[in-house]
């Protein structure tokens, strides 16, 4: 009968480096998040700033038509 095969050895070195590389993914993930809601904010505030003032952020004609 074979030998069982050897488990590895789970060290508390090896659980802080892991530890470190998860706060540190998270870290990245918010800072990211943090910049895309940023650009997203100043994309609104660019938009109602156009409405506000009537003309439109780009080159872009805006038409709008009421009828009663």
């Amino acid at each position: 009968m074979p030998a069982p095969a050897a488990l590895p050895r789970f060290s508390a070195d090896a659980h802080a480096r892991r530890a470190a590389r998860m706060r540190a993914g998270v870290e990245v993930v918010g800072r990211v998040g943090s910049l895309v809601t940023l650009t997203a904010m100043l994309v609104l505030a660019a938009t109602a700033g156009a409405l506000a003032d009537g003309m439109p952020a780009g080159d872009e004609t805006v038409t709008a038509t009421f009828e009663r």
